[in-house]
């Protein structure tokens, strides 16, 4: 399936009736449509969502439209505001009276012209079961008199029995495109990161969501759901009485379960809608306090407050160090003097230490004299020898007597005086200067802060003052607390939600345990029978089907990212997840190692969720153009090369994409996107309006 024009007339910013062209080529399958910011690359983008899913554009997360927003006023805010100008002028209370009442007749086909807008898309290449045709039409208008929604389509020119049988939105979701995988073939190359963000269970749902509409799996699985609650009418009318009693039993309290995940999902959904018109008021708050003067938010005069706290505690500490830093002062302002007085003081010290060891010393040795004289005077020996061993003990003991230090002695220190003196000689001679310099600036550069933030708190605080503003600041407060409430209350939902999920499944299993006891009615036997075999043939069918995909989307995955990263071999193998309802990715490097996706770098997250679409879109086998908004955004140049010569090529039969020239497409990158280009268009802005124009695609960048 490919698109051979898009139409928009009077779709916001496009005033009138603009048509875009897109011719084929197999071999050029990249056609740009390129505009400043603002001129409506977005808008357009958003329109052929609406134009496709209507009031179920806001569950494509690309559109731009708010899940909770109301569609209806929307619908209101779509139709151009020249257009709306012109109606509102010539559409009199009593002309539009008459519209409602009889139509567009009498000549008011302007006032139409002006208050209906509307999208259409033509599909060539089509094919759909049973049906065989070139082009389909699909046209979707929305009148601002009537308040009006229709949408129109044509099969080759003319109305199908089976558009008018099933409707033109069954018809869309089912033959054209479904709405649950519009992502996979809209999106923003930024923000595709999301698809592949797998933390939480709501993401890997709503991953695993993709993987099975996308493959085909949950319509057999709702084959098999619908088999199985056949067979559970037929236990239902069993003549089994107890366990028959027992199951029902267990439906009614599934059925309580289930109603109040229903009640919590209604209130996470008003929860979040409260918190859009929360967040909304809030920032509207936050101008209104700018237009009065007062820009600063809450949470910055919170800061400022913080800051100032900061800075006192911070001065205390640092006025207390260089109070110690200026009692030594003195001694580095008398510098050689003082370390003169240091070296007399400490060779005194040494002196006085030396004598006192020599004195000690000395008595000791008296002592062992005398007593070791005394014990030779007792010994039975002659004078002589006597008188020998005295002369040579007074040998030994003068041999090891202490000898006192000739030095006079100016200064008498203690221990614990000279201590101190050594550690101010040895912290001026060292660290001093460097650290008193260095707390000196820290102190100075504190005070600035300090008295800077003082100024502002106490600008803040008189403007805070006024009336007007403290209303302001007061209704901000309130609503910025109740903001922080509801997202207490959503985050327990969704805890709660998760309990009552598994609940459900808990139920769900004693069911299908119960309901084999019971037996069926004679009347019902064979059909019981026949849906246990189509039951037991889909598990197998199902088990092979997943088996089978999940092998083929791994390799996919692997493939196509050391195809598209600059790392060779990047990826060793790629291993997918399945649950009953969740699914999740595991990457391992070379080195069998599981490589965390958190630590990939913005670039890198973009390649592998990109590979992921790209494997879905490979295994869902459906040709459906691809529109990329932003689509080299982060890339670095070996990156954005590859995505230009392997991705884009070989996505899609027709990928449209919605560059920012020079920004998010380069001119070097131009050159080697330029072969697979097929057509280029360009979005002008009058300052009124935007429209469609052609552009040559050799001179593209040259000319813009």
């Amino acid at each position: 399936m490919l698109i051979e024009s898009i139409t928009l007339n009077n779709y916001r910013l496009y005033e009138g009736e603009n048509v875009i062209k897109f011719r084929f080529d197999e071999a050029k399958n990249v056609h740009l449509i390129c505009g400043e910011n603002g001129f409506g690359k977005t808008t357009l983008l958003h329109s052929l969502l609406w134009c496709l899913f209507g009031r179920f554009v806001g569950d494509v997360p690309v559109s731009g439209q708010e899940t909770n927003s109301s569609y209806a006023a929307m619908q209101k805010e779509i139709l151009n505001q020249n257009a709306a100008k012109r109606f509102e002028e010539k559409a009199t209370p009593e002309i539009v009276a008459l519209i409602k009442k009889n139509g567009y007749t009498n000549g008011y086909e302007e006032i139409k012209k002006d208050s209906v807008y509307s999208v259409a898309i033509c599909f060539a290449e089509v094919g759909i079961p049973s049906i065989p045709c070139q082009k389909i039409v699909v046209t979707r208008n929305y009148d601002s008199l009537l308040q009006k929604e229709e949408v129109e389509i044509l099969i080759d020119g003319v109305k199908n029995e089976l558009t008018d049988e099933i409707g033109p939105e069954v018809f869309i979701n089912d033959f054209i495109l479904n709405k649950d995988i519009a992502k996979l073939f809209f999106f923003d190359s930024e923000e595709i990161v999301s698809l592949a963000d797998t933390g939480t269970i709501a993401e890997r749902r709503k991953l695993s969501k993709a993987y099975e509409e996308v493959l085909g799996i949950r319509k057999y699985e709702e084959l098999r759901s619908n088999l199985e609650g056949l067979r559970l009418r037929y236990r239902k009318k069993s003549k089994d009485i107890g366990l028959k009693d027992e199951l029902e039993k267990l439906e009614a309290e599934r059925e309580g379960v289930s109603n109040e995940l229903t009640k919590l999902t209604d209130s996470l959904t008003e929860i979040e809608a409260t918190l859009t018109n929360l967040r909304e008021q809030d920032g509207q708050l936050q101008l209104q306090l700018s237009r009065e003067g007062n820009s600063v938010k809450t949470e910055e005069l919170q800061r400022v407050k913080a800051v100032i706290e900061k800075c006192k505690k911070d001065d205390i500490e640092m006025k207390s160090a260089l109070k110690q830093f200026i009692d030594y002062a003195p001694f580095a302002i008398s510098g050689q003097l003082f370390a003169r007085a240091y070296e007399l003081a400490k060779a005194d010290h040494e002196a006085i230490a030396n004598n006192n060891t020599a004195t000690a010393q000395n008595c000791v040795l008296d002592a062992l004299s005398k007593e070791m004289k005394g014990l030779l005077d007792k010994m039975p020996v002659n004078k002589d020898s006597k008188r020998d061993a005295h002369t040579q003990l007074e040998a030994i003991i003068e041999k090891y007597r202490g000898r006192a230090c000739d030095r006079d002695i100016q200064v008498t220190l203690t221990d614990d005086e000279f201590a101190e003196v050594e550690a101010v000689y040895n912290s001026l001679t060292t660290t001093y200067r460097i650290e008193f310099e260095a707390l000196a600036e820290a102190y100075r550069k504190n005070k600035i802060t300090l008295e800077r933030n003082v100024k502002r708190l106490s600008n803040i605080q008189s403007k805070e003052s006024d009336e007007v503003i403290k209303g302001l600041r007061d209704n901000k407060n309130k609503i910025e607390a109740e903001i922080k409430t509801n997202e207490e209350k959503q985050r327990l939902g969704h805890i709660r939600t998760g309990e009552l999920q598994l609940t459900i499944e808990s139920y769900d299993k004693k069911i299908k345990e119960l309901s084999r006891k019971i037996s069926v009615d004679d009347a019902d036997e064979a059909k019981d029978k026949l849906a246990s075999e189509l039951i037991t043939e889909l598990d197998t069918f199902l088990l092979s089907l997943k088996k089978n995909k999940k092998s083929s989307l791994e390799l996919r995955i692997k493939n196509t990212l050391n195809t598209l990263m600059h790392k060779e071999d990047f990826i060793s193998h790629v291993e997918v997840e399945l649950d009953s309802d969740t699914m999740d990715i595991n990457l391992f490097s070379s080195d069998g190692n599981v490589i965390n996706k958190n630590m990939l770098s913005k670039g890198e997250k973009q390649l592998y969720a990109t590979s992921i679409l790209k494997a879905l879109v490979d295994e869902s086998g459906i040709q459906f153009p691809v529109f990329i908004d932003s689509p080299l955004q982060k890339f670095d140049k070996s990156h954005s090369s590859k995505i230009i010569s392997e991705f884009y090529p070989s996505i899609s039969k027709q990928v449209i994409l919605f560059p920012l020239l020079h920004k998010e497409l380069t001119e070097a990158e131009y050159k080697t996107l330029q072969p697979f280009v097929e057509s280029a268009t360009l979005i002008v802005n009058d300052t009124s309006r935007s429209y469609f124009e052609a552009a040559n695609v050799k001179s593209l960048m040259q000319k813009n």
